[in-house]
């Protein structure tokens, strides 16, 4: 594959994870500040901000070059992101479930593009950290 190919993923440098961990309390401060100076802002809005930067966040990270990128570590990344996919989609199919069985419905003002960035990109990390975890122990 040529690396100019639109299938080619720059990853970023190992710096950009500090800025990474940023997007994590940020939002958390910003409702918290939207609600101390009243402005009128629902749970729901509240929640789409907190997803929406953690989704960044987790994002940033998965993009994020580990210091010694190797074949492995490629090969981990490549595996979880198909992890974080198949997570994805059966934790889904859990919230539509669950959600039927308390609403009588499948659907819901939950289910936005925010979340589904937020869980996707949670469980990408959390499988590739997984596996770095498990190939170190030994």
């Amino acid at each position: 594959m040529k690396e100019k190919s639109i299938l080619h993923v720059p990853l970023l440098s190992p710096g950009w994870k500090k800025l990474a961990f940023v997007f994590f309390p940020l939002p958390v401060m910003l409702v918290i500040g939207m609600a101390i100076t009243r402005m009128d802002i629902t749970p729901d809005d509240s929640a789409q901000i907190i997803y929406g930067f953690w989704a960044i966040g987790f994002g940033l990270l998965n993009l994020s070059r580990e210091k010694d990128e190797d074949e492995m570590i490629k090969s981990f990344r490549l595996q979880a992101f198909q992890t974080g996919s198949y997570w994805l989609i059966w934790g889904l199919g859990a919230l539509m479930l669950i959600n039927y069985l308390r609403f009588d419905r499948i659907t819901s003002e939950i289910f936005t593009a925010y979340l589904v960035l937020f869980l996707l990109n949670a469980y990408i990390y959390a499988a590739f950290k997984y596996q770095i975890y498990m190939a170190t122990k030994d």
